[in-house]
């Protein structure tokens, strides 16, 4: 199973000249814990509710037009949609990260996966597992 299959496909993204103030709006507005920053459909950053807590209002006091690209995470790690959710899993504990923006062939963001994505996917998978075999199992044991 990949993780396009499990992915979120409705993803907030925004251009790295975007205010941090309506990037906060934003996030907070629809309850999202991060936004993906593209140029061209192709993440090329990502700003986290931490980015903002920590950064934002430093730079806000500062600047009240400030740009997210002053508080996003530049080196993305991106995954492509055709991964496997163990390679996947494996990616994001190497990058020690909780979400990776998805990717198809030409690099153009088409979801997010995040770790609760996956661990809700494993739980359902650990379930029907367990319903299988309370069925295979006898009932005299």
């Amino acid at each position: 199973m990949s993780v396009y299959t499990c992915c979120q496909k409705n993803v907030l993204s925004v251009k790295p000249d975007a205010q941090i103030r309506f990037v906060a709006e934003l996030m907070k507005e629809k309850n999202l814990g991060c936004v993906i920053v593209t140029e061209d459909h192709k993440p090329v950053g990502i700003v986290t509710d931490r980015d903002m807590a920590l950064r934002g209002p430093l730079l806000c006091d500062i600047s009240p037009t400030a740009l997210v690209s002053s508080i996003m995470t530049r080196e993305v790690k991106s995954i492509t949609k055709d991964t496997g959710i163990f390679e996947a899993l494996q990616e994001m504990r190497t990058a020690g990260v909780r979400r990776m923006p998805v990717i198809d062939g030409a690099e153009r963001l088409v979801g997010l996966i995040t770790l609760d994505d996956l661990i809700r996917l494993l739980a359902r998978e650990m379930s029907d597992i367990a319903r299988i075999i309370g069925r295979e199992s006898s009932p005299d044991l």
